[in-house]
C-alpha cells in the first residue's frame, strides 16, 4: 500500500522546505522537495527536486524554470535524504542566488 506524507520544515525565518514523500512497502517510491523563500513579503519557489514526470530532476530557479534531469546510482531513499540535507545546509545561498538573478547580479555571484 502506497502512503503519501506531506510536511513542512521551517529552515529559517522566511525559508521553508515543503516535502512530499511517497512510500510503499517501507521504500521511497517518489518525493518532492520544494524550497520556498519569502522575499519582499512574497513567497517564491527557489529550488525544487522531485521525481514527478517519471524521472529524477531538479530546478534551480535562479538559473531557469526548466527541469535538469539527474541520474542516480543509489536507492531513492538515499537520494531523498542527501538532497534534503543539501537544501537544509544551502538554503540561504540558494535564496541569495535567486535574489541576485532578479537584480541582474547573478553572473558576478560566487557559485
Amino acid at each position: 500500500m502506497k502512503r503519501i506524507k506531506r510536511f513542512r520544515i521551517p529552515l529559517s525565518e522566511g525559508n521553508t522546505l515543503d516535502v512530499k514523500l511517497e512510500v510503499e512497502g517501507g521504500s521511497v517510491k517518489g518525493f518532492v522537495l520544494n524550497l520556498r523563500c519569502r522575499i519582499d513579503n512574497k513567497w517564491h519557489e527557489v529550488y525544487r527536486m522531485d521525481t514527478a514526470h517519471g524521472y529524477l530532476h531538479e530546478q534551480r530557479y535562479w538559473i531557469s524554470d526548466r527541469p535538469i534531469p539527474l541520474t542516480r546510482n543509489m536507492p531513492l531513499q538515499y537520494v531523498f535524504e542527501s538532497f534534503m540535507e543539501q537544501v537544509r545546509k544551502n538554503h540561504e545561498r540558494y535564496m541569495r542566488y535567486y535574489i541576485e538573478k532578479r537584480s541582474g547580479d547573478y553572473e558576478q555571484a560566487d557559485r
